[in-house]
């Protein structure tokens, strides 16, 4: 009974140290450009705006700006973006968005550069992220553990 009594607090305190943030975003691009080279390879410029949610409770809008090279090669695509969003309360957090995938969906990590508030203590956190696109829409989630 002492064994499973201890095997129970082990499980409940692993769970209580090891929780997680979860952010979700739901991106409009409003604007792109693009420069086709005569190889098939191209670079694009994305300027886009959305809305977030986190698993803390809070919600917010979120800007980013990116740019994506693509080659002739199958997922080798490869994406860099700085977002920055802020919260119903106006606190800010930055975003550098790296992946080198298919652009149409993919996974990658999502580093946070800079948060001022609640989100300060984000700074430096490394977090993967999984993307997929629906027309002019992205839908973005990720995964942190704290």
């Amino acid at each position: 009974m002492k064994i499973l009594i201890l095997i129970v607090a082990l499980f409940l305190f692993r769970t209580s140290i090891s929780s997680s943030f979860e952010l979700e975003i739901y991106m409009h691009v409003t604007d792109q450009r693009e420069i086709n080279f005569p190889n098939g390879n191209k670079y694009i410029q994305l300027e886009g705006s959305a809305n977030w949610k986190d698993t803390q409770g809070d919600y917010g809008v979120i800007n980013c700006l990116a740019t994506i090279t693509t080659k002739n090669q199958k997922n080798s695509d490869i994406l860099q973006a700085f977002c920055e969003a802020k919260n119903q309360n106006e606190e800010k957090f930055w975003l550098n968005l790296n992946r080198t995938s298919d652009m149409e969906i993919g996974i990658g990590i999502a580093t946070y550069i800079y948060g001022d508030g609640k989100y300060k203590s984000l700074k430096g956190k490394k977090c993967p992220y999984a993307v997929n696109y629906f027309e002019d829409r992205m839908f973005y989630k990720q995964k942190c553990k704290l």
